[in-house]
C-alpha cells in the first residue's frame, strides 16, 4: 500500500495560486506532469512577499518612492532581501513613469476559479485600486524573468477573466499586471492589460484543465516513489562500533508503518 502520509503531499493538495498554476501547465500532459511533480519536491529560495507589501505602499501613495527604497533595504537579512531590494528599485522607476493615483478598495480581496467540483485555484491580485473612478485590480509580480508560453499566458488571462472580471463590480475594468524581468542585469517593466492575449475557448480551457488533474492525480505515486527511495539509504545506516552480520535491517518500503 502506498503511503501518502509524508507532508509532502499537502503541496499537491493545495492547488497554487493562478500565476504559479500556469506556470506548471502545458499544452502536454507529460510535460505538465513533470513540471508538477518538480514543483511539488521544490521549495522556492527566494520570496517576494514582504516586496509586495511595499509595493502595495506606494501604488496607494502610502510612502513615497524614496521611503520604499528605504523600507526595503531595512529588512533584516535573509536570502530574499537582496532580491527584494532590486526587485522594489526597478518598480520604483516604474511607478515614478507610471505616476499612480490611486486610493485603496478591496483590501483583503480573494476570488476563486473552479477547477473541479471542491478543487478551485485562489486569484489574489496585489491589490485592488481605485484609479480614475474605476476598479482596477493589480497583480505585480517579483520574477526576474517571465517563462510563460503564449498558451500559459492565455490560460492565466482566462482565469482572471473567468474569476475577477464575471463580477459584477469588475466587468468594465482594466487589469494591469507588472512584470520586471531581467535582462543583461537590468530589471525592466513588461505590462500586460485586460485584452492583450486571446482568452482560451471554453473546449480548450475544458481539455487544459483535464491535463492537469491528470497530471495531479499521476504525480501523487510518482511523489511516493521518489520519498520511498530517498528514506532506503538512510535506513541501512548501522553504528560503526557494532557488528553489522548481527543487526537485522529492516528497510522500510511505502504503506509500511512500522517504527
Amino acid at each position: 500500500m502506498t503511503d501518502y502520509s509524508n507532508p509532502l503531499f499537502r503541496k499537491l493538495d493545495r492547488i497554487p495560486g493562478a500565476p504559479n498554476f500556469v506556470r506548471y501547465n502545458f499544452e502536454d500532459l507529460a510535460k505538465t506532469l513533470k513540471a508538477y511533480v518538480g514543483f511539488a519536491k521544490g521549495m522556492p529560495t527566494i520570496s517576494y512577499a514582504q516586496g509586495l507589501i511595499i509595493v502595495k505602499d506606494l501604488v496607494l501613495g502610502i510612502t513615497g518612492i524614496d521611503q520604499a527604497k528605504i523600507a526595503a533595504r531595512r529588512m533584516k537579512d535573509s536570502p530574499s532581501r537582496a532580491a527584494i531590494i532590486d526587485f522594489i528599485d526597478a518598480f520604483c522607476d516604474y511607478a515614478a513613469e507610471r505616476n499612480y493615483q490611486a486610493t485603496p478598495s478591496y483590501s483583503d480581496f480573494v476570488t476563486h476559479f473552479a477547477i473541479a467540483r471542491d478543487l478551485f485555484i485562489p486569484v489574489k491580485p496585489t491589490l485592488i485600486a481605485r484609479e480614475s473612478g474605476q476598479l482596477k485590480p493589480i497583480f505585480v509580480f517579483g520574477w526576474k524573468s517571465v517563462p510563460l508560453t503564449i498558451f500559459q499566458r492565455r490560460l492565466l488571462m482566462t482565469i482572471l477573466e473567468d474569476a475577477i472580471f464575471s463580477l459584477t463590480d469588475f466587468e468594465d475594468s482594466d487589469a494591469e499586471i507588472v512584470f520586471l524581468p531581467e535582462a543583461d542585469g537590468v530589471r525592466s517593466p513588461e505590462i500586460w492589460h485586460r485584452g492583450d492575449y486571446e482568452l482560451l475557448s471554453d473546449g480548450e480551457l475544458r481539455n487544459q484543465l483535464e491535463i492537469f488533474l491528470a497530471a495531479r492525480s499521476s504525480a501523487y505515486p510518482i511523489i511516493a516513489e521518489w520519498l520511498a527511495k530517498k528514506k532506503k539509504p538512510e535506513a541501512a545506516i548501522v553504528d560503526r562500533h557494532d557488528d553489522p552480520a548481527q543487526i537485522p535491517l529492516h528497510l522500510p518500503m511505502p504503506g509500511d508503518r512500522r517504527g
